[in-house]
């Protein structure tokens, strides 16, 4: 069977290292890396580039680029977790083939690996069951005029990230992240940081649909 070659990309040297030992030699050549693409590296082959949602980046437009840059390299199949569905969504939004949750067994996880390796696409059904449940709301979304400051901390607090957290990424006193969810509840009409998460994840959809066509 021919060896398939993956470029890893993971931040977290002790994952990083346990999922590179736990993959070689199940018929997978992982190479790892822990920053952008190495173009620098002009001997660099790879079938799939695997790259967890988590690494390096906090927010969409971020990630998305950065898939962009590793699809010039091979396809590429993202690790995801639950509590990080606006950050798949920009994944595929940026060119990812398939997405795998972060806890699946080495087992599924490499047969993933190989049917992106050729050609095909893979969706985790967990994941895939919790994108669909939000379809319904579509409907009902409404897009909403935010400043750019607004739309980064919308995308901080779709993470589940604290005033406190947020304020440390973006340079603002706490009391400034607060004044800006504050606005963020009124324009969307919800009542906590749990409906901001989850209109944060309807608007991405929302933008991904294609246009209605008018006969």
């Amino acid at each position: 069977m021919k060896t398939v070659r993956v470029v890893l990309v993971e931040d977290s040297p002790v994952f990083r290292s346990a999922l590179r030992s736990l993959l070689s030699g199940r018929g997978l050549s992982i190479t790892v890396s822990n920053g952008a693409p190495p173009w620098n590296n002009a001997t660099l082959q790879a079938d799939v580039v695997l790259l967890d949602i988590g690494t390096f980046v906090k927010n969409g437009e971020t990630l998305e680029e950065l898939i962009r840059e590793y699809s010039l390299l091979a396809p590429v199949l993202l690790l995801t977790r639950e509590d990080r569905l606006e950050m798949l969504l920009a994944g595929l939004k940026g060119g990812a083939v398939g997405f795998v949750e972060q806890n699946a067994s080495i087992k599924e996880l490499q047969k993933a690996i190989v049917a992106v390796a050729e050609g095909n696409t893979w969706c985790d059904t967990k994941s895939f069951q919790k994108v669909m449940s939000f379809l319904p709301a579509l409907s009902h979304s409404k897009e909403l005029k935010l400043t750019e400051r607004e739309e980064e901390v919308l995308s901080h607090v779709s993470q589940g990230q604290s005033n406190k957290e947020i304020a440390a990424h973006l340079g603002l006193s706490p009391q400034s992240v607060k004044v800006y969810v504050s606005n963020l509840l009124r324009k969307s009409g919800v009542s906590n940081r749990s409906g901001l998460a989850h209109y944060a994840v309807v608007r991405t959809l929302a933008r991904t649909q294609p246009p209605t066509k008018v006969a």
